[in-house]
């Protein structure tokens, strides 16, 4: 009886550490790892070459850009290592 209670223990214990691992991996993870589109668009969830991002699927070089697609516009951002 105590050995299986040990081995239950055992069990939980090394699943409750791999759950911990695999989340941490995620959140350092970064979303654009490509050196064509380095900004990532947190609302479009994409990347982007450029700074700007309509939020249909188009990346723009300018806000002024941007806003003459008639979307509304977000800026984009280098992820930090």
């Amino acid at each position: 009886m105590k050995k299986n209670l040990l081995s239950i223990c055992g069990m939980a214990l090394a699943l409750c550490c791999a759950v911990a691992i695999t989340s941490c991996d995620k959140k350092n993870s970064k979303n654009c790892t490509s050196a064509d589109k380095p900004y990532y668009c947190s609302s479009a969830k994409a990347c982007c070459g450029y700074q700007y991002n309509d939020g249909h699927g188009t990346c723009w070089q300018t806000m002024e850009g941007c806003r003459s697609s008639g979307y509304a516009c977000q800026t984009c951002h280098i992820e930090d290592d």
